[in-house]
């Protein structure tokens, strides 16, 4: 997985070579030199806006923005489930599991907790593949783990998860080493590959890494990555088009211990033009680049920033996000605001990186499966 961390935002400037040229909406190359700033914003949010419709109309969305609301989160889904601390690989859950609507057996841990068994294996491989019904998998993952409320005999397998790269380590309270990578595909076509790296110790989950990518079956990449230790957070979301980057969007918040003085970089790319707000105690910087080229007869104010000067919690703070916009004013003195030119596509984009972050579909589909089969082939070895 790249990674995609910006530790510097005057390092990725300073790559001036890389901003030549763009892909143009009819896939020749555009020269930047030769675009005003108005025109390649413009024409970058076009490519964001052509990227997302195309994305948030596949299955491979659906599948990233499933999950049930009151499921819990990735980060709480782990910290808060104490029965689970434990150690598995992928040749603990290798094999091909299939749906069932009647349960197989029920397991229980304790006194409260419990679940049931609807995956009966089907075949042997080196893989941990999964086959259920694209109804349960999207829309009720719950009932994969439950005695079902309805009749789901009548629904074919048709959603099938291939994963080659699974490991979860996990010691109650805080500390994981976790990875998986899937293969998706639905009625026999392809949906997408999921990847997932994440790690963290402690009870206040410092250091923390995560880093989460989906690659769409037509070649758009989306991922988010996080890192926080006791000094730093650092949030980074990605968009991208094979090596291309649509969108990009990182902030960063460091503090000096010492001096007791902090830092926050955000920066925002678009395309060809990219946004970079530089704060310290001392001193607020915000300028607007095209093709690297800093723009002097250009400025951007930030609007609706509703985060406080040394706010440290860094991931509420992104335009993508919905904390912040851009208004970038041009050399011929007309405005603009970035929401405006993107328009629906930011709600979208939210909810698409949100979901990356969160990541039910692996923590409470994938994951609870593996557990499913890992706990029953444990408990008929104790048994015996």
């Amino acid at each position: 997985m790249k990674n995609r961390i910006f530790l510097s935002a005057i390092v990725a400037l300073a790559a001036v070579g890389m901003w030549s040229c763009t892909q143009n909406s009819g896939g020749g190359a555009t020269d930047v030199a030769n675009q005003s700033l108005k025109e390649a914003i413009n024409n970058s949010a076009d490519q964001v806006s052509t990227a997302m419709n195309d994305i948030s109309s596949s299955d491979g969305y659906k599948v990233i923005t499933s999950g049930n609301s009151n499921l819990k989160s990735a980060d709480a889904s782990v910290s808060d489930d104490e029965m689970f601390s434990d150690s598995i690989t992928l040749a603990d859950v290798a094999g091909v599991y299939e749906y069932q609507d009647s349960v197989l057996n029920e397991m229980h841990w304790g006194y409260s907790s419990y679940m049931y068994n609807h995956f009966k294996m089907t075949a042997d491989t080196s893989l941990f593949i999964i086959k259920l019904p694209e109804k349960l998998a999207l829309h009720h993952p719950e009932y994969c783990f439950y005695k079902t409320k309805q009749d789901t005999d009548s629904l074919g397998n048709n959603f099938v998860i291939t994963t080659s790269k699974y490991k979860y380590k996990y010691a109650y309270p805080g500390g994981l080493n976790y990875s998986l990578g899937s293969d998706i595909a639905v009625s026999d076509t392809a949906v997408g590959n999921l990847d997932i790296e994440w790690s963290m110790n402690g009870m206040h989950r410092h250091p923390y890494n995560y880093a989460s990518t989906f690659t769409f079956a037509s070649g758009y990449a989306v991922s988010m990555q996080a890192e926080r230790t006791d000094t730093t957070k650092l949030y980074d979301y990605n968009l991208s088009d094979g090596d291309q980057t649509i969108y990009d969007e990182m902030v960063k918040w460091s503090k000096d211990t010492g001096a007791d003085t902090y830092t926050k970089v955000h920066s925002l790319t678009i395309g060809d033009v990219q946004i970079v707000h530089t704060r310290t105690a001392g001193s607020d910087s915000l300028e607007v680049y095209k093709g690297g080229e800093l723009q002097q007869n250009a400025t951007v104010t930030v609007v609706d920033n509703n985060s406080s000067e040394n706010d440290s919690d860094a991931e509420y703070t992104t335009f993508c996000n919905k904390y912040r916009d851009y208004q970038i004013t041009f050399d011929d003195s007309t405005t603009v605001l970035l929401s405006d030119l993107l328009g629906p596509t930011r709600d979208t984009m939210s909810q698409l990186f949100t979901s990356m972050h969160e990541m039910k579909f692996a923590t409470h589909l994938v994951n609870y499966i593996a557990w499913n089969v890992y706990f029953r082939d444990k408990m008929k070895m104790e048994d015996n």
